[in-house]
């Protein structure tokens, strides 16, 4: 079962309206994204902000996009960390982007590895990418259309989800990514008008 969480407080979250038309929306990618990769953040104190990423999720907010957080914690498979870490950690993203003028509109995560120590989470799903659940429940909770969607992740998983689900790719990191229909871009701050630019187009 997927584990999911709305940002804390987070007035401005929409919902989709049975029948309303559905829009695209952005999928972000969590550690190595927003945050520095440091390796299983499962605590505020490893969180370092990426600059400009709290920036560009603002220019999201302002165009009417919705942005959801789609993150594998296998960490918690693995028994370093527990799910109230997870939240505790995304709550604590929430409050520093409210400071920045800017705000999640859901945080979705899988806690699940097949190589996993904890037995309820020590299993393959449909919610870890690049499989699709998470992408899938994104769309329903926000009323997203995913053909459209932006998926923007460091990692090869986040490539995989957004081919998996017929999205557009953005590749964040410094290494060459050479993969047909995947825009490179050094950061999220650098990729965010190129992506609203199309999107509005």
């Amino acid at each position: 079962m997927k584990v999911a969480a709305v940002a804390p407080g987070q007035g401005s979250t929409r919902r989709a309206v049975p029948g309303s038309r559905l829009r695209p929306g952005i999928l972000l990618d969590r550690d190595g994204t927003i945050i520095v990769d440091h390796g299983y953040v499962g605590s505020i104190d490893r969180v370092d902000f990426i600059d400009g990423a709290p920036e560009a999720i603002a220019s999201f907010n302002r165009a009417g996009v919705p942005v959801a957080v789609v993150t594998n914690q296998a960490g918690v498979a693995r028994g370093m960390y527990g799910i109230d870490d997870v939240a505790q950690v995304h709550e604590y993203i929430t409050a520093h982007l409210a400071k920045c003028g800017a705000h999640i509109d859901l945080f979705l995560f899988s806690p699940y590895h097949p190589a996993g120590v904890v037995a309820e989470y020590a299993r393959a799903s449909e919610d870890r990418k690049p499989r699709p659940g998470m992408a899938r429940a994104a769309a329903q909770a926000l009323g997203l259309e995913l053909t459209t969607s932006w998926v923007v992740g460091d990692r090869p998983e986040d490539l995989g989800l957004a081919e998996a689900i017929g999205a557009s790719a953005v590749y964040l990191g410094p290494d060459e990514c050479n993969r047909p229909g995947v825009w490179p871009f050094p950061s999220l701050a650098v990729a965010a008008p190129f992506i609203l630019e199309r999107i509005n187009a």
